[in-house]
């Protein structure tokens, strides 16, 4: 099985989701935001940010090649963490449509 490379992959949180959620596969339960790290500019080691919520089982194990979200690039990494507590605030409130409506925008 193919997995990425991740340089920098920081995760952020680890929610419980709601069990009738239709977006989740079989053995997922949670929710994880993660910030990812992608190098932009090799030799200043300049990296951007995206912002990503894959679905996880209670440990953390988590399906990278089923992103329920990802997030448009951010150049600075706080902007990418603003974001990630958003999405987090968002996640806990069962408010997953608003995950859908930014999908579209990016």
């Amino acid at each position: 099985m193919y997995q990425p490379n991740y340089i920098d992959f920081y995760q952020k949180s680890l929610i419980p989701a709601d069990s009738s959620d239709p977006s989740l596969s079989a053995g997922h339960t949670h929710w994880l935001i993660a910030l990812e790290g992608q190098l932009k500019e090799q030799e200043k080691e300049f990296y951007c940010w995206k912002v990503s919520v894959y679905p996880s089982n209670s440990e953390g194990s988590f399906s990278w090649n089923q992103e329920l979200y990802s997030s448009p690039v951010y150049e600075c990494i706080h902007q990418a963490f603003d974001h990630a507590k958003e999405l987090e605030n968002h996640v806990k409130d069962a408010q997953l449509g608003f995950l859908k409506r930014k999908e579209k925008i990016s």
